[in-house]
């Protein structure tokens, strides 16, 4: 099983597919015989200051001293979608605004001089853990629609959480659950002090 990661991580499967998505940018230079990145560019060449969608990692991959492209802020990183987050952070189905709303959003910090994004996606989880806590206690995976309400780190809290209720209501209800002790609570099992003040193992 891949485990998604949280950071940006060469080798997570879950992270190149966060890098493969098409953020707005522009170019920042005349840029000869490069038109066919731009499939709606009639043109072989790109001139300065021209917008288009490029992959993200092509935006990452560039050279800092003299890039040619410059990132821009995607439209569900702006302030008219913040005052729609603010409103009602629940309703709002951020799986099909985006699929990796929260990573990609962190990676794009790095290209704008203020904190909204940060604090954007800060108080948007903030409030919709709220929200997909209550789900875990109340529904399950058949009566929602998670692809679409749910961005990609949010389901697999949703799925874990599902999993942890079950297991909790199972141990309520005294089904067979396998509770494991801690290593500290099994090593004092295992050794005890004998009379003389020396260490040895419990007799089992």
């Amino acid at each position: 099983m891949n485990i998604p990661s949280f950071t940006p991580n060469y080798y997570s499967l879950d992270d190149i597919s966060i890098t493969q998505e098409r953020i707005p940018c522009r170019t920042t230079q005349d840029l000869h015989m490069m038109g066919f990145l731009d499939a709606s560019e009639k043109s072989s060449n790109l001139p300065n200051n021209h917008t288009m969608e490029l992959p993200l990692w092509v935006i990452l991959a560039q050279d800092e001293r003299n890039p040619h492209f410059e990132a821009l802020i995607p439209d569900i990183y702006s302030a008219a979608y913040k005052e729609i987050y603010q409103a009602d952070a629940n309703y709002v189905e951020l799986g099909a605004l985006c699929k990796y709303y929260y990573e990609l959003g962190m990676y794009l910090t790095r290209y704008q001089n203020t904190n909204s994004v940060a604090e954007m996606l800060y108080t948007t989880a903030q409030e919709r853990l709220k929200g997909l806590k209550d789900l875990c206690q109340n529904v399950g995976n058949d009566s929602l629609n998670v692809a679409s309400k749910f961005e990609f780190g949010e389901r697999l809290l949703f799925n874990e959480g599902i999993k942890t209720n079950k297991l909790f209501d199972d141990w309520l209800q005294e089904k067979q659950v396998h509770i494991k002790s801690t290593e500290i609570a099994v090593n004092i099992r295992k050794r005890k002090r004998s009379p003389d003040g020396e260490t040895q193992d419990e007799q089992q």
